[in-house]
């Protein structure tokens, strides 16, 4: 890039100016090379609307992966003939090919032959007469390199245009890779190319025309006010792709879009989004830094920066044990440190790693990531969450957090898991960046004591996120609160996980006889609280937290006697409700094994239902209960085959 990003290259375009508005054939083509993602397509097509602005006629060719040259010819014919190359005239797929053949196979009886050839008159391929005007045609041909035709036919083939039929022809190519598949480039290019130039990264030029291209208003508006910054990310990285560019200023207008609207009107939180996924989306477009990546940049923030802290004191102690893609995460540190806070990204480092993986974007997540973030904090915010954007502190406000939250702590206080995992890794972080008095296995031991406590004085139950196994807990992810959890990537944090799983089966075991009849209790009331609560794929709102079964054998822990009790008290609507849920919740091998200790408890509702069916005999209600044992049956087949595929796989390993 230069300071005078508007002329960089003009000296190219005031030549095919001149080039173009010759009024003879010239007899020799452009070639303008440049490297891949430098803008040679972008600068092309607009200096071809600009050509169509004069009057000229051209026609812009890509060559990209095409294997012969009838798939060029066709490609000419598109732009020829616009309206016979339609989607409206295309019927078939077979229909654009004929008019290229110049035959169209046909099949009257519809038995997979050829019932004939019908000839269609096309358009002769040679270009028409007011294209082969001196002064008024230009071919364009893009990405030599990348077409899979033999280049010294393929330039051969354009040096047909250029010396018989009188054409201005542009190439456009990365010419250092055209050399390489091409042995005698030199002397094919001496013939047909009468100049070189190399097109440079136009950046600014090309932004802000990218920048007309986006359609929310209020997105667009916030990109023309951040060119700047833009431009000097793209600086800082060293990184000359407008590829990724226009890319990247698409996705800015998709998770726009997604913002809670009064986040919109939030500069300072906007501007930071848009740095984050600019400079994210470079580090992934090097192919150094996968997605992942974010997550262990968070993970890693305080052990990169205190190696980094290393470094500069010509300490090496750590680098033996340092792996290509951590020495890299290093380096991005370095590159951004002062501009970007890889430590606590908005939105949360598993939000960023989902969007990047499958182009996801969970507005949900999104919204409580900021409604918890630095741009909202307030004198009624819990001092857990001021003290996770540690980032933003000053020393006495770090110290007069951490005493607080650690003085909660100690008291235990906190009974949602959720919150004790996060100042856990809090605390983890602080250790490793010694600005913490304890260890990282004192935190630890001190964590699992907390768990114990919680146990012991029957105040597991307090933490709604914590019972509730839907889905959408903590449990199945890597933040809580829109906030992810530092330091989970280390052996400490990963085993206080593995301790609370174990209470949690442990204080399950204990509570389900409980909970099975609280579920029976539910089937009464509220049947489709109780198909959510059983069955696989159901919903789970986030406001309203409440236990899941749909992989736990619960029904086991309920006495068949009770459940077939309650269920004849029932209306026969949600007599057939309760049997439609209970088929689907054993649909699905892979759930069923988790479910085998519930085949005994089917097979005694079978036993029952049988019972009332026969004292039912000739009734309305015996009739309905056939339809039940129906489904009842399939339910108990389901369970049965899942068990003996288990049996079959254990005794042939």
């Amino acid at each position: 890039m230069t300071e005078n990003n508007q002329s960089v290259n003009s000296h190219i375009k005031e030549y095919l100016h001149y080039y173009c508005g010759l009024s003879h054939a010239p007899r020799f083509a452009i070639l303008l090379k440049g490297q891949w993602g430098a803008g040679k397509t972008w600068f092309i097509n607009e200096f071809c609307e600009k050509l169509k602005k004069e009057n000229k006629k051209c026609l812009y060719i890509s060559l990209y992966g095409m294997t012969k040259f009838s798939e060029v010819e066709y490609a000419f014919f598109q732009q020829l003939h616009p309206v016979l190359s339609s989607k409206g005239m295309a019927i078939t797929g077979k229909v654009l090919k004929a008019f290229a053949k110049g035959m169209f196979e046909f099949d009257l009886n519809h038995d997979g032959k050829d019932d004939g050839t019908l000839s269609v008159q096309i358009p002769d391929i040679n270009l028409p007469d007011y294209l082969k005007d001196a002064d008024k045609s230009v071919l364009i041909f893009d990405d030599l390199e990348r077409c899979q035709i033999n280049i010294n036919n393929l330039l051969g083939y354009i040096n047909y245009f250029v010396e018989h039929q009188g054409l201005k022809v542009i190439l456009v190519t990365n010419e250092e890779e055209l050399a390489k598949i091409s042995d005698d480039y030199g002397n094919i290019k001496e013939k047909l190319i009468g100049k070189t130039f190399e097109v440079s990264l136009d950046f600014e030029n090309a932004l802000n025309c990218f920048i007309t291209e986006i359609d929310n208003k209020s997105a667009k508006g916030i990109l023309s006010k951040n060119v700047e910054l833009i431009k000097d990310l793209y600086l800082q990285a060293e990184y000359k792709n407008l590829r990724a560019l226009r890319q990247i200023l698409l996705d800015f207008e998709r998770i726009f879009k997604a913002l809670p609207e009064q986040a919109k009107n939030i500069e300072e939180l906007v501007r930071d989004i848009l740095e984050l996924l600019t400079v994210f989306s470079i580090e992934i477009k090097r192919g150094k830094m996968k997605s992942n990546g974010i997550m262990k940049l968070q993970d890693e923030y305080m052990a990169l920066l205190k190696r980094r802290v290393d470094r500069s004191k010509g300490s090496n102690s750590n680098e033996q044990n340092e792996n290509e893609e951590d020495a890299y995460l290093l380096e991005i540190l370095d590159r951004w440190y002062t501009s970007i806070d890889v430590s606590q990204p908005l939105p949360n480092a598993a939000w960023w790693q989902a969007f990047f993986d499958r182009g996801s974007i969970d507005a949900e997540e999104l919204e409580k990531s900021i409604s918890n973030s630095k741009y909202f904090l307030d004198k009624n915010t819990p001092a857990w969450i001021k003290l996770y954007h540690f980032s933003e502190l000053d020393d006495n406000e770090f110290e007069n957090l951490l005493q607080e939250v650690e003085l909660n702590y100690s008291k235990r206080s906190f009974s949602d898991f959720g919150i004790i995992k996060h100042i856990f890794g809090l605390f983890l972080s602080f250790s490793q960046a010694e600005i913490h008095g304890k260890s990282k296995k004192e935190i630890l031991e001190d964590a699992k004591s907390y768990v114990d406590y919680l146990e012991d004085n029957n105040k597991l139950i307090d933490s709604a996120q914590f019972i509730s196994l839907s889905r959408k807990s903590f449990f199945y992810n890597d933040n809580y609160f829109g906030l992810g959890f530092t330091r989970r990537d280390i052996t400490e944090f990963k085993e206080f996980n593995d301790y609370i799983d174990r209470v949690w089966k442990n204080y399950r075991i204990k509570k389900m006889p409980e909970e099975a009849l609280h579920l029976l209790d539910i089937m009464q009331n509220d049947l489709d609280k109780f198909r959510n609560m059983i069955c696989l794929n159901s919903l789970h709102p986030i406001d309203q937290p409440q236990p899941c079964y749909d992989q736990t054998p619960v029904f086991n822990f309920l006495p068949a006697e009770e459940f077939i009790k309650k269920f004849i008290a029932i209306k026969p609507k949600s007599q057939k409700e309760v049997f439609w849920a209970i088929s689907d919740r054993y649909k699905y091998d892979e759930i069923n094994e988790k479910l085998l200790e519930e085949l005994e408890w089917l097979k005694e509702i079978d036993v029952l239902l049988q019972h009332e069916i026969s004292r039912r005999e000739g009734k309305l209600s015996g009739f309905r209960f056939k339809k039940f044992n129906t489904w009842l049956e399939e339910a108990i087949a389901n369970l049965s085959r899942t068990r003996d595929k288990i049996k079959q796989n254990t005794s042939n390993p």
